[in-house]
């Protein structure tokens, strides 16, 4: 069981440096560095809170587990669907979409299938996520209350639920504030070749910037449909 925990954790935390693998030398994540330290912490503490709530939810409440995924099912559903909307892929491909992914994002949201910014989406996953861990841990630890000798990993499993998942929101917001690859292209950008580096009082480059909605929205949409022209052409 330690075993596959741990390959689940460095499979989800992977994911991001096998994607980066099919772009330039400069745009990928190197195996022994900040940024992968940074996502296998993130990853692993999602991923880790989700699976750990679960276990114990199941094992007081049984059948009701079923009931709160089924309904996070359907809002993730909702969700992709409406983030089908905004590109255009082939039918057959949107409907896969669609009916699988959910089922990816029950446990965290690895997989993203758009170009463009991703801030916004993290948002609506992880926020439900978080109050989905502390409804489901406030039960835990409401019931053990009526139990005259509960197991003893219970509330200590309860209690880390609700520490790991903002620790892993944390490791997430510094692996975009300061070892994404984008960061560190637009800080070689900034920096001029002949500039003095002890001199220069240009603030550091970072991925999480403030964005409205709609420019958020526009910014999808226009990946997309430069991707998918793109992808029609070499076809």
């Amino acid at each position: 069981m330690i075993t596959s925990l741990l390959s689940i954790f460095y499979t989800t935390a992977q994911f991001p440096q096998q994607v980066r693998l099919l772009e330039q030398e400069k745009d990928q994540i190197k195996f022994f560095s900040m940024a992968t330290a940074a996502l296998l912490i993130w990853r692993t503490f999602i991923v880790g809170s989700r699976i750990l709530i679960f276990v114990l939810f199941a094992s007081l409440f049984r059948h009701w587990l079923f009931v709160v995924v089924g309904l996070h099912y359907l809002l993730m559903f909702a969700l992709v669907f409406y983030q089908m909307r905004l590109s255009d892929k082939k039918l057959i491909r949107r409907v896969l979409y669609i009916l699988v992914t959910p089922f990816v994002y029950i446990f965290d949201f690895c997989v993203n299938w758009l170009n463009g910014p991703s801030r916004y989406w993290y948002v609506m996953c992880y926020v439900l996520m978080f109050c989905e861990n502390i409804l489901m841990s406030g039960l835990v630890l409401w019931y053990v209350r009526t139990m005259p000798s509960p197991a003893w990993f219970i509330v200590p499993g309860s209690v880390s639920v609700m520490v790991m998942f903002p620790l892993g929101v944390l490791s997430q917001m510094a692996y975009y504030r300061y070892w994404h690859p984008n960061v560190r292209r637009h800080g070689e950008r900034s920096v001029p070749e002949n500039s003095d580096k002890m001199n220069n009082t240009h603030p550091p480059p970072t991925q999480i910037r403030l964005l409205s909605w709609s420019e958020f929205r526009d910014k999808v949409i226009e990946q997309n449909r430069l991707l998918d022209t793109l992808t029609n052409t070499e076809a």
